[in-house]
Parts: structure tokens; C-alpha cells; sequence
């Protein structure tokens, strides 16, 4: 990152936060897939200059979502494209730490706090598309780019039931995996939302199978017992979209587990 950009970074920061920080340690940090430049202060302050989009996205995100789970929130610029969280200490959830039915729990209670959020279209926020099946169908005509050699017959099945109608809106997290899970005291933290307007049902099984080893443990029966006023016709039918999406991801990010991702689908899917 250019020293400049840092600079005035850290002065709106100061100026914002009414905080002298001449005398601050950093420590720069790797941001997945993105170009975004993330860097915390002294483990107080944790900043993330990226794009306009993400900024606007994530602010609104957390704005409609503010509890203790999601990041909070400091200070954030539109001009300079940046975000200024309080740090969160905590390690990286790995599906290990806690037990998976107590994590499951506490994925449940995330989602069923989203607020509703009345929009004009569905996916993700300044992307959106007109109809809850037009957004799922280019869900999966993505990831089919990388993906080519899995049978679609079923998703495309599945996506008839799930995109029969328009569900109600909600403002999702959108990027709701483990990866982006922090444990905290026993606790689970969500970080780096990609906000999503959309069914909560969506977030809910994509966390889930965002570590293949926490679906397998738990099975497909007890996953499908959660919200129970849901049709469990829709439940598949979103659970089989979402299992297609988050394989293709890791075939880009997670390929030493992509083996088990085709196991699953075989099982759960094409069976």
C-alpha cells in the first residue's frame, strides 16, 4: 500500500475516533481473494481499505445487523474507501473448537436475527437481480465454470422448487462460512460480510457447508430439522443449490477438500 494513502488513512482515523496513533504498531494481514489492504493497530483498531462497493455494502450490512456477532463498526470514509473496526481477538473457527451440534445452535440464532429488509430486487447489494430464482440461477451457471464435470440435472430441479416464488427479503451476510468465523470465548464472530438480500435459509446451509466435516458429522436429517415452519421440499431444494455454489468455491479456494465435496454431493444429492 502506498505510504500516502496510509497516511491519510490514519489521520481520518484519528480525526474520526478523536485518537492519537503517532506511536501505533501494525501488522498487515492477507485478505483472501481480494485486493483489499487489511492492517491492525496496536489490536485495537482493525482497518480494511478496499473499494467503494465493499465499503458501502459492508456499512450497510452492519448498520441492519448491529449486534455482537457481527464486527462493530468505528468509522468508515467513502472518499478513502476504508473501514475501521474495533479488532475482535479470537482465533479462526476450524469446526474443531466447539462441539458441532453447539455450533450449528449458534449459526441457527445468527440467521434468525437478520432483520427484514424490503428491497427491489434479490443477491447481492448494487447487483441485484429481479427474482429470487434469477439470482440462484447465476449462482449456478457460475460456479458450473468451474465445476463442469458434475451432473446439473438435480440442481436444476432443485432450482424450480427454491425459485418458485419470491421469499421473503432479508439482508444476509452473503460469504457465511467458517472462514470467516472467529471463536471468541466460546463464542462464534462473523467477519467481511458480503451483504445479500435474499432467503436467511441460504446463509444458514451454506455456513454449513462451508466445512464438510460439520454437515457430515450432523447429517442431513438433522440439518433439515432446523425451522421447521419452512416446506422441506424448499429446504432440499436450497440445501442442493447451495451445496452445488459452495463446491465450486472450493475449487477455487479449498481444493484440498474438494474430494469431499464430491463425495457429499454424491451422497446427498445424487443418490
Amino acid at each position: 500500500m502506498e505510504s500516502e494513502r496510509k497516511k491519510e488513512v490514519i489521520e481520518d482515523i484519528e480525526s474520526q475516533l478523536g485518537v492519537n496513533l503517532s506511536a501505533a504498531k501494525y501488522e498487515f494481514y492477507t485478505d483472501g481473494a481480494t485486493d483489499a489492504t487489511v492492517f491492525s493497530i496496536d489490536d485495537k483498531y482493525l482497518v480494511k481499505i478496499t473499494d467503494l462497493n465493499t465499503v458501502q455494502t459492508q456499512r450497510e450490512f452492519l448498520k441492519e445487523n448491529p449486534n455482537n456477532v457481527f464486527q462493530n463498526l468505528l468509522c468508515s470514509s467513502d472518499d478513502l474507501s476504508y473501514l475501521c473496526f474495533e479488532f475482535i481477538e479470537g482465533k479462526h473457527y476450524d469446526g474443531n473448537e466447539i462441539d458441532a451440534k453447539e455450533a450449528t445452535e449458534q449459526i441457527r440464532q445468527i440467521v434468525g436475527s437478520y432483520r427484514k429488509y424490503p428491497h427491489d430486487g434479490y443477491g447481492f447489494l448494487n447487483e441485484e437481480h429481479v427474482s429470487w430464482r434469477a439470482f440462484l440461477l447465476d449462482e449456478i451457471e457460475y460456479a458450473r465454470r468451474t465445476i463442469q464435470d458434475v451432473p446439473t440435472e438435480k440442481v436444476m430441479s432443485a432450482l424450480e422448487v427454491a425459485g418458485s416464488e419470491n421469499p421473503e427479503q432479508y439482508l444476509l451476510h452473503g460469504d457465511f462460512g467458517t472462514h470467516n468465523f472467529l471463536l471468541q470465548n466460546g463464542k462464534i464472530r462473523v467477519i467481511d460480510p458480503m451483504p445479500l438480500v435474499g432467503d436467511y435459509l441460504y446463509d444458514f446451509y451454506f455456513a454449513l457447508l462451508s466445512n464438510v466435516e460439520i454437515f457430515t458429522r450432523l447429517g442431513a436429517d438433522y440439518i433439515y430439522s432446523f425451522f421447521p415452519e419452512r416446506e422441506l421440499s424448499y429446504k432440499r431444494a436450497i440445501l442442493t443449490v447451495a451445496l452445488y455454489v459452495r463446491m465450486s468455491r472450493a475449487a477455487t479456494y479449498d481444493k484440498d477438500n474438494l474430494p469431499a465435496y464430491f463425495d457429499l454431493y454424491g451422497a446427498i444429492i445424487e443418490k
